[in-house]
Formats: structure tokens, sequence, C-alpha cells
């Protein structure tokens, strides 16, 4: 009985063990991005509108947003060398409980999406552009030298804000723009004008 017990739980493990290297290694697979001769027409990308955010209080060291009767959620500056950080309110996105917010380090910039209904939020690395007149949304980065170029995809339903996919480019594409999202494919054009596409996550 103890041999039988014991030789369970050893399968027990190594199925475990099977299941996380699996699963690393399907993470780890690289995005595969394919040149195409094919002139792609592009999407109109529209820009988010705001309306006016809270009047820039220069005494007030944090902005707070009460989500609910038991929750509310705070952003907080931070002024000192060792931690830098500033928050301004940019407004809300039409139609939606989402507020902008700015955020500022010493040597980056980033827009936090907060639903002020459930206090949920995401970070993003630019400010997003409306595919069409779509519910998707693409947002560009503005990276450093030492940074790789990315877009993000992003889903706005129900007021609510999900990332879609997140994708970062080789070091040979240099991204000049996105042309088109077309259902799980993506074509985008280089600073030398050839066109590549890659699948989208889902």
């Amino acid at each position: 009985m103890k041999m039988l017990f014991r030789n369970r739980i050893l399968i027990l493990i190594f199925a475990c063990l099977v299941f996380f290297f699996f699963a690393n290694a399907q993470d780890s697979l690289e995005r595969k991005f394919f040149k195409i001769a094919t002139v792609i027409k592009p999407q109109r990308l529209n820009e988010v509108k705001l309306t006016k955010g809270l009047p820039s209080n220069k005494n007030s060291k944090c902005l707070t947003y009460k989500c609910d009767e038991n929750e509310n959620i705070s952003y907080c500056n931070d002024k000192s060398d060792e931690n830098y950080v500033e928050f301004q309110e940019l407004g809300q996105i039409e139609k939606t409980e989402l507020i902008v917010i700015n955020k500022f380090t010493y040597n980056e910039e980033f827009y936090i999406f907060l639903n002020t209904q459930n206090c949920k939020s995401i970070t993003l690395e630019g400010f997003p552009l409306r595919i069409e007149n779509t519910n998707q949304y693409l947002v560009y980065n503005n990276p450093s030298t030492d940074k790789a170029w990315k877009i993000q995809i992003l889903k706005i339903e129900n007021g609510n804000i999900s990332l879609q996919d997140e994708i970062i480019f080789p070091d040979e594409i240099h991204l000049k723009k996105v042309l088109c999202l077309q259902q799980n494919e993506i074509f985008i054009l280089d600073d030398n004008n050839q066109t590549w596409k890659t699948v989208v996550r889902k």
C-alpha cells in the first residue's frame, strides 16, 4: 500500500513538472514576423476624446478616487530624488467610467486608465488610438535607446479596458506605423517602408 501511494505521488510530481516546463516553453516561443509584398490599405486611427481633467493643485499631494463605499484608491506624488513620481489627471474617456492619469518619473511617462466603478486599472506606455469605429485600440511606446519598440492592443467593452496583446519587435524591425489589424493578424510598416505581419494572440 505504501509503495502504491509513493508511486502515485511520484507520478503526480512528474506530471506537474512536465506541465510546468511545457507551459514555460510555450511562453518563451519567439513571435514570428513575416515580410510581405502585398500592399495593405491603412486603417484610420482616431484620438481618444477626454473630458476636462481636474484642475492641478500644486499643494495637493494625492489624487484620490472613491470607487464604492468601501474602497478608495490614491496616486500620490513623491518629489524625492530616489523615488520621484508625479501624477496628473487628464480627464475621463467619453461614455465610460475610465479616468486617465498621467504618471511621470524621472525618465519615463505612463498613462493609467482607472475604472472608478471597480478600482481596476491598467498602466500603458503611450496614449491609445482607436482603430476606426471598433472597440479595439493601439498604443505605441516611445522607447529609450536600450528598450525595444512595442505596441499594445487593447479592447474597451462595457466601460472596461483590457490588454489583448503586447507585441515586442526584434532589433531588425524599427516600427514606423501600424497599417492594419485584421482578426488575428496585424500589419506594420518599418522605417525602410517594408511591410511585416505577425499573429495577434487572444
